[in-house]
């Protein structure tokens, strides 16, 4: 648990490290090779180490992601050649992370009885958190968005994947703090000022970080809490719950109120809004010539550009249907293969046009990148364990709801699903999908911890 623990406490280093590969030009950085060899380890320790009664079960799923993984290199093969299997192969592995990472969590907690804590994570949460601000006080930042200059990403380099690392994170980081408040003595103020600058940080990133997601996940939670605490406040009337209460407000106002300063704010108004309501089509002419040359005559597009609803939709999603036309087309256009195998994401001569552009929601990326097969081995348990989550809450509300905790993995998890359909990179990347897997698989298990409960026992 110690070791899983620190890896994770170790994802800003990596993620750090990173950008600076990326900056100096390495086509290989510090991210694609610890995350590829944790991954590595992970299956190799699953399949050959871990011992515990119904191994049966994930052994047989690494088989089935195995075999389809192996059709479709093989496909691949088919349409391009070994060039074209190479050319897909890091992208592979990178959108593969999630499930097979999955099994080795599934394996520990088996055979061990443990899994990632949330304090590990609301720390993980702290890190990002605590480098954004840092960075602008310094003023070392990376700018969020390359074009505009807007948004501050810390010492980090995707806003996007950053954004949503920080919206999974940050509510373990207010949790937790919060929680210590009744803890504080004299002679341990200096925690006071640990709290207050992690609260803080937690605030600014919301707001100078630039994309809507972490603005919109933290002040979402914040809010939440506080509710939950005055609700605790009305029946415990104690000044530890009051001072945990004017934590949570002040978060919540501090939130707010930032936002009138606040790079967010500042892109809004001059980049995103200004567009809002012009068609796709049109704001296309503004990206660069190739994806514009390969989106057009696509069915998607003229699907966008005729229906006022998907245009609509096109809008409100950014754009993200636009620019996955090319790849929707040539994945209508490929034969049984395409349909059940997927198209890959590399440019090929056997295709009517570049599909190398993303995909920034994950569950039609997995379907247009791994056809029909792909998607049933990858987003089907996923979706399952969504429904599972939703439908153990109802079983048991008022249990559910009077730990603060469990609501904390639960608004995380749905966070995280909400972000995988509306804006991607939650599953596909490992950097985010690290922190959806262990904040799934600790609200798995505190769901059995409570269903082993009498329903009026308190979690």
């Amino acid at each position: 648990m110690l070791i899983l623990g620190v890896y994770l406490l170790c994802q800003p280093l990596l993620d750090i490290l990173t950008a600076a590969g990326v900056k100096m030009g390495h086509p290989v950085t510090a991210g694609v090779v610890v995350r590829a060899l944790f991954m590595a380890l992970g299956v190799l320790y699953a399949v050959f180490i871990s011992e515990f009664d119904g191994k049966k079960l994930p052994m047989v799923y690494i088989g089935v992601l195995v075999a389809y993984l192996a059709l479709f290199m093989v496909y691949m093969l088919s349409v391009g050649g070994f060039a074209l299997c190479l050319a897909n192969l890091t992208e592979v592995v990178k959108t593969f992370f999630a499930p097979f990472v999955l099994v080795f969590l599934y394996c520990i907690y088996k055979q061990y009885g443990f899994a990632v804590t949330t304090q590990a994570i609301g720390g993980a949460g702290a890190i990002y958190t605590s480098v954004i601000l840092i960075a602008y006080l310094t003023e070392t930042s990376n700018a969020s968005y390359v074009n505009s200059g807007n948004g501050y990403n810390g010492w980090f380099y995707a806003a996007n994947e950053i954004g949503c690392i920080i919206s999974l994170t940050a509510p373990f980081t207010v949790y937790h703090c919060v929680k210590a408040i009744p803890s504080l003595t004299k002679k341990t103020w200096w925690k006071g000022l640990v709290i207050a600058w992690c609260l803080f940080s937690v605030a600014f990133s919301a707001n100078f970080v630039g994309t809507k997601i972490v603005f919109a996940f933290n002040l979402v939670y914040a809010l939440a809490a506080l509710v939950w605490m005055l609700f605790r406040l009305y029946r415990e009337r104690t000044p530890a719950v009051l001072a945990q209460v004017l934590a949570l407000l002040a978060v919540a106002v501090v939130i707010m109120g930032f936002y009138q300063y606040s790079a967010l704010k500042e892109y809004q108004n001059n980049v995103v809004n200004p567009i809002f309501d012009v068609p796709s089509d049109q704001v296309a002419t503004f990206w660069p010539g190739e994806i514009q040359n390969a989106s057009a005559d696509t069915w998607l597009a003229d699907l966008i550009s005729r229906n006022k609803l998907v245009q609509k939709a096109d809008q409100i999603l950014s754009r993200r249907l636009y620019s996955a036309s090319p790849s929707v087309e040539v994945f209508l256009e490929g034969g049984i293969g395409a349909k059940l195998l997927g198209i890959g994401y590399a440019n090929s001569d056997a295709y009517s046009r570049h599909i190398h552009f993303m995909i920034e929601m994950d569950p039609p990326a997995i379907l247009i990148r791994h056809g029909v097969i792909g998607f049933l081995v990858y987003c089907i348990p996923y979706f399952a364990f969504i429904l599972y989550a939703v439908i153990q809450f109802f079983k048991r509300p008022l249990q559910r709801l009077s730990s603060l905790s469990f609501c904390t993995l639960l608004y995380c998890t749905l966070a995280g699903f909400a972000i995988a359909l509306l804006a991607g990179h939650a599953l596909v990347s490992p950097a985010v999908s690290t922190f959806v897997l262990v904040i799934g698989m600790q609200l798995w298990i505190r769901i059995q911890e409570q269903n082993s409960l009498p329903k009026k026992q308190k979690a």
